[in-house]
């Protein structure tokens, strides 16, 4: 399980970290002591269990689940405080926190607590696989469908793996991307001199549920654009090794200008600092559509 902790409170924030990786319970992907403008890294981290803080300085525990379900957000809430205000806590339930854990923290309770919320993951997830298997019996057709989305990511994975770039965490937002093109057969409108990348931005977001205002569009492109740049810097370090190397042979070509790759390759030589190299986003953006629909129908 993946855990996000908010807490004011530092001394807490390690007493927890702490315990869920010391009892094996998960893996810490996140740590605040301030919970605004948290929403779109819990949801990229592909959280599941966020464990807040009631009372925080400038967006309280209960602002921050309200953001977080208009933006669709399913993951689990444990919510912690020294508050016994019965109606704060009883308003914390009513937003969809799982339990309330009162402060000091007990390290028995709490662990006792995530158990049993991993408990109820698992068997949401149990109750998902079968409804997904009885959806495979009466509509053959949308099951073949989210087959091939599942083809899809196990590509996409493989494809930015060989890029060096699955880590990153613009490779979320590029595997949503193609997944979108794929879903909606909007593929044809990268083809067009005028398509807005940053319109696509804001369909992807939209189409996940998250905000797709200034800040968010913003945040979206800038992690696509260090991903990307990433992936030409690994491609060019790959070249300098070796010209011949069937990765730099394979990609550099096909998803970069070869000039722009030979002036990151100089860039690296050279270790002063310029950065003269510029990444086209929308030609990259293509290339993965096309490498992965070739990879797709391969595997039909």
């Amino acid at each position: 399980m993946r855990f996000y902790i908010i807490d004011d409170d530092r001394a807490s924030l390690k007493i927890l970290s702490r315990l869920i990786t010391d009892q094996f319970l998960g893996e810490v992907v996140g740590e605040s002591t301030d919970a605004s403008d948290l929403e779109m890294d819990i949801i990229c981290n592909e959280t599941d269990i966020v464990i807040i803080d009631l009372l925080m300085p400038n967006q309280d525990g209960i602002e921050t689940v309200q953001n977080l379900k208009k933006r669709n957000y399913h993951g689990k809430f444990i919510m912690i405080s020294q508050v016994e205000n019965k109606e704060m806590i009883a308003k914390a339930y009513e937003e969809g926190i799982e339990f309330f854990i009162h402060k000091p923290i007990n390290s028995i309770e709490v662990t006792a607590v995530i158990q049993k919320v991993i408990k109820q993951i698992k068997m949401e997830q149990s109750l998902y696989k079968i409804r997904e298997s009885l959806e495979f019996i009466q509509k053959p057709v949308n099951e073949k469908k989210r087959a091939s989305l599942r083809n899809i990511h196990t590509i996409l994975q493989n494809i930015l793996g060989d890029l060096g770039i699955l880590g990153e965490s613009g490779s979320k937002d590029l595997i949503r991307i193609m997944e979108y093109l794929y879903k909606s057969n909007k593929h044809q409108n990268l083809y067009a001199e005028n398509t807005s990348l940053k319109d696509l931005y804001i369909a992807v977001l939209k189409d996940i549920g998250f905000g797709f205002g200034e800040k968010e569009t913003k945040a979206f492109e800038q992690r696509i654009r260090r991903t990307v740049n990433q992936a030409m810097n690994n491609l060019a370090s790959l070249g300098l090794t070796d010209y011949a190397h069937p990765k730099f042979e394979h990609y550099a070509t096909k998803f970069f200008d070869f000039n722009e790759i030979r002036l990151k390759m100089r860039e690296l030589t050279e270790n002063n600092g310029n950065k003269v190299a510029r990444v086209n986003i929308k030609k990259f953006v293509h290339a993965l559509y096309t490498e992965m629909i070739g990879k797709l129908e391969q595997e039909i």
